[in-house]
């Protein structure tokens, strides 16, 4: 078959599929199950979008009606921490940092809490909710490390979210933009100065 007549033919069954069950989830809504990401990472793992003319970027805000800042993010998210980081936030709302100190206390029964298990639904909710409030508040109550390197690595990834939590919205998104370039020659400088230290001493 000729490349032309593959075109005339449109994006590929495969496509066509994930299409068909994304549109049954709640992305527009900004609310991205296990279900969403998956089916997001199918479709720019194996290209078939491209057969529509699109990028990926272009594929994200035309048919999924995200940008794919935020469609790469659920896909890390699946990709990082599997299906309970997307159970955990349909039963409260918890960011990626929250999740990394959890992370070990859950699993496909739920969480644990005080030696139990506790279903991640939603009627547990407030247990669920107390339980990571007082993990949060143990963390913080821990003394930095020698280094403080932990406590800069989590104030990295808090801006980092931010920026991406910013860009979202179109009217931001170039000044975004900027300031991360801004800041990378900074970081890339920073960087270059402490190797010749590091070479040096």
């Amino acid at each position: 078959m000729s490349n032309d007549a593959k075109k005339k033919e449109g994006p590929g069954l495969g496509l066509g599929i994930w299409l068909g069950r994304y549109q049954a989830f709640d992305l527009i809504a900004k609310r991205c199950t296990a279900a969403d990401a998956e089916c997001l990472k199918a479709i720019r793992d194996n290209g078939e979008y491209k057969a529509l003319g699109l990028t990926w970027a272009e594929f994200c805000e035309q048919h999924a009606g995200v940008s794919r800042v935020y469609a790469d993010r659920q896909i890390h998210y699946i990709e990082e921490y599997g299906i309970n980081i997307f159970r955990m936030a349909e039963v409260m709302n918890i960011s990626e940092d929250t999740y990394k100190l959890i992370a070990g206390s859950v699993n496909d029964e739920g969480i644990e809490i005080e030696g139990q298990r506790v279903p991640l639904v939603r009627e547990n909710r407030r247990r669920i909710q107390a339980a990571v409030k007082s993990i949060r508040a143990k963390q913080k109550e821990r003394p930095p490390d020698e280094t403080g390197v932990t406590a800069l690595r989590q104030r990295f990834d808090g801006l980092l979210n931010d920026a991406i939590d910013l860009a979202q919205s179109a009217a931001h998104r170039l000044d975004v933009m900027a300031l991360l370039k801004e800041s990378q020659g900074k970081i890339e400088r920073l960087a270059e100065e402490m190797r010749k230290k590091t070479l040096l001493a």
